[in-house]
């Protein structure tokens, strides 16, 4: 199953989410590079890691039931239990 951003918005905004992590990694970089404290550095990773994790769970709301229920020809009453799953998981992971 390949990632399938159809939905122009969603893709624009994974896309600026990710360039955003990219920015903050340039300025750790420089971080390190000026011999900044190790706990700074700390706090900006632990800022990459949870912006990751969202654009994880971004991209997990807005495609999976599209994934899941794309690639089976399902009942509607299927498609409704898929979607109360994917929320269920969304909810446990945020």
């Amino acid at each position: 199953m390949s990632l399938d951003m159809q939905n122009e918005s969603v893709q624009n905004e994974v896309l600026l989410r990710l360039k955003n992590v990219k920015g903050h990694i340039a300025g750790i970089e420089r971080m390190v590079e000026e011999h900044q404290a190790c706990s700074n550095v700390m706090i900006q990773l632990s800022a990459i890691r949870s912006s990751i994790e969202k654009i994880g769970i971004y991209i997990l709301e807005n495609n999976a039931i599209e994934c899941l229920c794309n690639e089976l020809d399902q009942k509607p009453e299927d498609k409704q239990k898929v979607e109360q799953i994917v929320k269920q998981m969304i909810s446990f992971l945020k």
